[in-house]
């Protein structure tokens, strides 16, 4: 029985940033409630609005974004430049290993 490697987190950070993107690039219903607290209560959590706001910030809306929640724009920069810094870290290490 062999194990897997589980996937590296900056991989699954990637594909969400990219689900992200999809969604901005077609548009998300602002009635979309995906927040499992929410859904059960009925009330905000801290967090509710982060994913819209995100979206609303890759589209370019900034008053939306920060309507929906005011760390979004953080967010993205921050998750953004992250996965920029991952991706120049495995091409460094890619090249390295080539040599």
């Amino acid at each position: 029985m062999t194990m897997r490697r589980p996937l590296p987190f900056s991989v699954v950070a990637g594909a969400a940033w990219l689900l992200c993107a999809a969604q901005a690039a077609c548009g998300v219903g602002a009635s979309l409630v995906l927040c499992p607290f929410r859904l059960l209560t009925g009330r905000r959590c801290p967090g509710c609005g982060m994913g819209h706001a995100v979206v609303a910030a890759m589209r370019g809306d900034w008053a939306a974004s920060f309507h929906q929640h005011p760390l979004g724009i953080p967010l993205l920069i921050v998750w953004t430049a992250w996965l920029a810094a991952e991706a120049l870290r495995a091409a460094r290490s890619a090249d390295k290993s080539r040599s």
